[in-house]
């Protein structure tokens, strides 16, 4: 049976086990899953009754993945992350923490449904969100995610210390929680919502960085982790001194030794950033099958290329609200990151391996692989098609060197996850974009005043 055939594709990029780029391609879709991938003329002839998508001069390849988010921060990206001049390291954390101290659980939905709605105008069809604090209500935000139609990995905050590494009592008082209640909280939504909506939705333990908790607390969550078979979403040797140095002068160890010392390490581990990392710490992450989360948008360097090569598993983040929610976009910037002197080695980060990096790569570090990431016979029915009628994209004649380099989002022409058609031509049937958007610029500028928020310009307004 088929209930749905997408046909005559130009190139469908399968990312399966043999990276498989079949030209005049199609994809046959029954309810959830993927059952038959091959040549357009053939599948057609197979499955004559199926609802069809024209997809001539497009790419089928599998949705994208955003493995480390934000999505509080998408309604105040405007405000927060406009710098004052001069400010380096940890500028983002009194703005930032003081805007998002103001939030409503409303607020936070609505900066949810905004993070949402560009993953899907975006390709993104999974993300996993950092730190979702008390005040947010997580089940809210976790309503929105079921109501969108993607994937989301919410990863719940708990913090003993309102610490960030060695710099103290940083954490906005809006933001302070208590430490038994958090933990408590995450249970009750793991109980809840933890592989809710046809397996959309995973509910993490997402703790505050650094500094923010004790080692009886890192081995309390370690063995919660182990008990309800779910994951550690966490910022690790992010910031030089501030963190990585705080725990060699506080335990004696490298991050990801002292990581190991508590437990927090294997394939349900997803570290963020990894900037500051020695020789043993990539040989742990090896040995232990951990998941690294580069950022590139943030405009920081890290060894992928070396943990590729070692074979780390290495995905691709956005990081909230720096940048634009556009994987496509993370892909260039690693690229450039990568790909420069005087480190350039291209035998190591070749174009395919930021496809990689974007999709499988994405889809194991969030324990989704078994079911995503690739376009095969199986696997959940999680893909996208770029349209590639656009200056910009004309010709296209290796799909797989010019993917990391053209594509953008906006050329992202439809969207379907679990089955489901998201967004075609453009128009995402999910939700209302409209209402989405309105809703957002409100609610940003009363949590603006809210906090007693100025924007600093730096030409004059008139």
């Amino acid at each position: 049976m088929a209930s749905l055939l997408i046909k005559d594709a130009k190139y469908v990029v399968t990312v399966d086990s043999k990276r498989r780029v079949i030209r005049d391609g199609a994809v046959v879709i029954d309810g959830m899953k993927i059952v038959d991938v091959g040549k357009s003329s053939e599948l057609k002839r197979k499955y004559p009754r199926a609802e069809t998508i024209d997809a001539r001069n497009k790419i089928i390849m599998p949705g994208l993945f955003d493995c480390h988010a934000h999505s509080y921060q998408n309604m105040i990206r405007g405000m927060a992350f406009v710098l004052p001049r001069r400010q380096r390291g940890a500028f983002l954390l009194g703005p930032t923490l003081r805007l998002q101290g103001v939030y409503t659980p409303e607020d936070a939905k609505a900066s949810m449904a905004l993070n949402c709605l560009e993953y899907i105008k975006s390709g993104v069809i999974g993300f996993c969100d950092w730190g979702i604090n008390l005040r947010y209500k997580i089940d809210g935000l976790a309503e929105v995610v079921r109501d969108s139609g993607i994937r989301g990995v919410l990863g719940k905050s708990v913090m003993e210390f309102p610490d960030y590494g060695s710099c103290k009592n940083v954490i906005d008082k809006g933001l302070i929680e208590d430490k038994d209640e958090c933990i408590r909280d995450t249970i009750r939504a793991i109980k809840k919502w933890h592989g809710k909506a046809d397996g959309r939705i995973q509910i993490w333990f997402g703790p505050r960085s650094v500094g923010a908790l004790s080692v009886e607390t890192y081995k309390e969550i370690a063995l919660l982790v182990k008990k309800y078979k779910v994951g550690i979403t966490y910022h690790l040797a992010e910031l030089g001194e501030l963190d990585t140095g705080f725990i060699w002068n506080t335990y004696g160890m490298s991050p990801v030794e002292f990581m190991k010392s508590v437990g927090w390490v294997g394939p349900n581990v997803s570290f963020n950033h990894c900037l500051y990392l020695t020789g043993i710490d990539y040989k742990i992450l090896m040995e232990t099958g951990t998941n690294v989360v580069h950022c590139p948008g943030t405009g920081f360097d890290t060894r992928v290329q070396d943990m590729l090569q070692m074979g780390i598993n290495v995905a691709l983040g956005c990081d909230g609200g720096h940048e634009t929610n556009d994987i496509f976009l993370a892909m260039k910037l690693e690229k450039v990151l990568q790909n420069r002197t005087p480190r350039r080695d291209l035998t190591i980060l070749y174009p395919e391996k930021l496809i990689e990096m974007a999709t499988i790569n994405g889809a194991r570090a969030l324990m989704w692989d078994k079911e995503t990431g690739s376009i095969e016979k199986g696997k959940k029915a999680d893909l996208i098609l770029v349209d590639l009628n656009r200056p910009s994209l004309t010709p296209i004649l290796n799909p797989v060197n010019d993917i990391p380099s053209r594509v953008l989002g906006s050329d992202v022409d439809t969207v379907i996850v679990n089955g489901e058609i998201l967004m075609e031509n453009r128009i995402v049937k999910s939700m209302d974009e409209a209402k989405v958007i309105e809703e957002a610029k409100k609610r940003a500028e009363e949590v603006r005043e809210r906090a007693g928020y100025e924007i600093e310009w730096h030409w004059p307004e008139i």
